[in-house]
Protein backbone atom coordinates (compact mmCIF):
# COMPACT_ATOMS: atom_id res chain seq x y z
CA UNK A 1 0.00 0.00 0.00
CA UNK A 2 1.47 3.05 -1.10
CA UNK A 3 -0.45 6.11 0.66
CA UNK A 4 0.59 8.99 -1.11
CA UNK A 5 -0.96 11.99 -2.31
CA UNK A 6 -1.53 11.66 -6.81
CA UNK A 7 1.79 12.81 -8.40
CA UNK A 8 1.27 16.59 -10.46
CA UNK A 9 0.25 14.45 -13.65
CA UNK A 10 -2.74 12.61 -11.85
CA UNK A 11 -3.55 15.86 -10.10
CA UNK A 12 -4.05 17.79 -13.00
CA UNK A 13 -5.72 15.12 -14.90
CA UNK A 14 -8.22 14.37 -12.08
CA UNK A 15 -8.72 18.34 -11.82
CA UNK A 16 -9.72 18.33 -15.88
CA UNK A 17 -11.93 15.40 -15.37
CA UNK A 18 -13.50 16.94 -12.69
CA UNK A 19 -13.83 20.52 -13.76
CA UNK A 20 -17.16 21.97 -14.00
CA UNK A 21 -20.44 23.08 -12.75
CA UNK A 22 -22.42 19.73 -12.74
CA UNK A 23 -23.10 18.93 -9.16
CA UNK A 24 -22.03 15.39 -9.80
CA UNK A 25 -18.53 16.96 -10.35
CA UNK A 26 -18.63 19.24 -7.21
CA UNK A 27 -19.08 16.07 -4.99
CA UNK A 28 -16.29 14.37 -6.71
CA UNK A 29 -14.18 17.23 -6.18
CA UNK A 30 -14.73 17.32 -2.80
CA UNK A 31 -13.49 13.97 -2.60
CA UNK A 32 -10.73 14.33 -4.37
CA UNK A 33 -9.25 17.30 -2.02
CA UNK A 34 -8.46 14.11 0.39
CA UNK A 35 -7.72 11.42 -1.97
CA UNK A 36 -4.96 9.31 -1.07
CA UNK A 37 -3.08 6.64 -3.37
CA UNK A 38 -3.33 3.08 -2.24
CA UNK A 39 -1.76 1.62 -5.56
CA UNK A 40 -0.26 2.51 -8.73
CA UNK A 41 0.26 -0.26 -11.38
CA UNK A 42 2.45 0.03 -14.66
CA UNK A 43 0.81 -2.08 -17.00
CA UNK A 44 3.76 -1.49 -20.07
CA UNK A 45 0.78 0.14 -21.68
CA UNK A 46 -0.56 1.95 -19.10
CA UNK A 47 -1.30 2.76 -15.72
CA UNK A 48 -3.84 2.12 -12.89
CA UNK A 49 -3.77 4.52 -9.83
CA UNK A 50 -6.30 3.19 -6.68
CA UNK A 51 -7.73 5.72 -4.50
CA UNK A 52 -8.98 5.50 -0.84
CA UNK A 53 -11.40 8.15 -0.17
CA UNK A 54 -12.22 9.68 3.13
CA UNK A 55 -15.32 7.95 4.68
CA UNK A 56 -16.38 12.00 5.77
CA UNK A 57 -16.77 12.67 2.42
CA UNK A 58 -20.25 12.94 0.32
CA UNK A 59 -21.07 10.14 -1.98
CA UNK A 60 -22.95 10.10 -5.14
CA UNK A 61 -26.05 8.85 -5.27
CA UNK A 62 -26.34 6.81 -8.04
CA UNK A 63 -23.16 5.76 -6.98
CA UNK A 64 -21.11 5.26 -10.83
CA UNK A 65 -19.49 7.74 -12.83
CA UNK A 66 -16.80 6.95 -15.56
CA UNK A 67 -15.20 10.30 -17.28
CA UNK A 68 -13.42 9.48 -20.57
CA UNK A 69 -13.58 12.99 -22.25
CA UNK A 70 -9.84 13.75 -21.34
CA UNK A 71 -7.42 14.75 -24.73
CA UNK A 72 -3.96 14.16 -23.28
CA UNK A 73 -0.65 14.47 -25.06
CA UNK A 74 2.57 12.74 -22.93
CA UNK A 75 5.98 12.97 -24.06
CA UNK A 76 7.33 10.11 -25.78
CA UNK A 77 3.45 8.63 -26.44
CA UNK A 78 2.66 9.26 -30.08
CA UNK A 79 -0.98 8.31 -31.02
CA UNK A 80 -2.44 9.30 -28.01
CA UNK A 81 -3.54 8.20 -24.07
CA UNK A 82 -6.83 6.86 -23.27
CA UNK A 83 -7.79 9.01 -20.00
CA UNK A 84 -10.33 7.16 -17.56
CA UNK A 85 -11.59 8.46 -14.09
CA UNK A 86 -14.12 6.06 -12.20
CA UNK A 87 -16.39 6.28 -9.37
CA UNK A 88 -17.90 3.62 -8.20
CA UNK A 89 -20.22 3.15 -4.82
CA UNK A 90 -20.54 6.66 -4.83
CA UNK A 91 -16.81 7.31 -4.62
CA UNK A 92 -13.48 7.89 -6.82
CA UNK A 93 -12.00 4.83 -6.76
CA UNK A 94 -9.04 4.96 -9.80
CA UNK A 95 -7.64 6.81 -12.54
CA UNK A 96 -7.11 4.58 -16.05
CA UNK A 97 -4.08 5.75 -18.24
CA UNK A 98 -3.83 3.63 -21.64
CA UNK A 99 -2.07 4.13 -24.95
CA UNK A 100 -3.36 3.29 -28.41
CA UNK A 101 0.49 2.21 -29.52
CA UNK A 102 2.99 3.10 -27.71
CA UNK A 103 4.55 2.10 -24.30
CA UNK A 104 3.43 4.41 -21.09
CA UNK A 105 6.38 6.01 -19.95
CA UNK A 106 7.62 5.15 -16.15
CA UNK A 107 7.67 8.60 -15.32
CA UNK A 108 5.15 10.32 -17.68
CA UNK A 109 5.46 14.06 -18.85
CA UNK A 110 2.44 15.64 -19.79
CA UNK A 111 2.43 18.46 -22.45
CA UNK A 112 -1.13 19.40 -22.95
CA UNK A 113 -4.50 18.62 -21.54
CA UNK A 114 -7.92 19.22 -23.70
CA UNK A 115 -10.99 17.73 -24.19
CA UNK A 116 -12.61 15.15 -26.57
CA UNK A 117 -16.31 15.74 -28.06
CA UNK A 118 -18.31 12.58 -28.76
CA UNK A 119 -19.52 12.94 -32.48
CA UNK A 120 -22.34 9.68 -33.54
CA UNK A 121 -20.91 7.44 -35.90
CA UNK A 122 -24.31 4.58 -35.01
CA UNK A 123 -27.17 3.82 -33.42
CA UNK A 124 -24.86 3.34 -30.32
CA UNK A 125 -21.30 4.63 -31.32
CA UNK A 126 -19.28 7.44 -31.39
CA UNK A 127 -15.91 8.83 -32.39
CA UNK A 128 -14.71 11.02 -30.04
CA UNK A 129 -13.23 14.65 -31.41
CA UNK A 130 -10.42 16.77 -30.05
CA UNK A 131 -11.73 20.01 -28.83
CA UNK A 132 -10.46 23.07 -26.94
CA UNK A 133 -13.04 23.28 -24.61
CA UNK A 134 -14.77 20.79 -22.66
CA UNK A 135 -18.67 19.83 -24.14
CA UNK A 136 -21.53 19.76 -22.27
CA UNK A 137 -23.48 17.39 -24.07
CA UNK A 138 -20.19 14.38 -24.14
CA UNK A 139 -19.77 15.23 -20.21
CA UNK A 140 -23.63 15.17 -19.41
CA UNK A 141 -24.31 11.76 -21.30
CA UNK A 142 -20.83 10.03 -18.90
CA UNK A 143 -22.28 11.62 -15.75
CA UNK A 144 -25.75 10.33 -16.59
CA UNK A 145 -24.38 6.73 -17.56
CA UNK A 146 -24.20 5.32 -13.99
CA UNK A 147 -24.80 2.04 -14.61
CA UNK A 148 -21.83 0.83 -15.56
CA UNK A 149 -19.56 -2.29 -13.77
CA UNK A 150 -16.19 -1.48 -12.94
CA UNK A 151 -13.61 -3.16 -15.33
CA UNK A 152 -10.44 -4.00 -13.76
Amino acid sequence: MINSTPTDLEKRVIDACLAGDHPTLSILRHQAKGITVVDRRHTGVGAYIDFAVDDAAPRLDPGSVIIGDIDLEVAGVTDGVATLLYAYDGRLQFLEFATYDDEWPEDPTLLRIAYFKERSIGPTTFALDPVAERDRVTLERALTSRNAEPAK
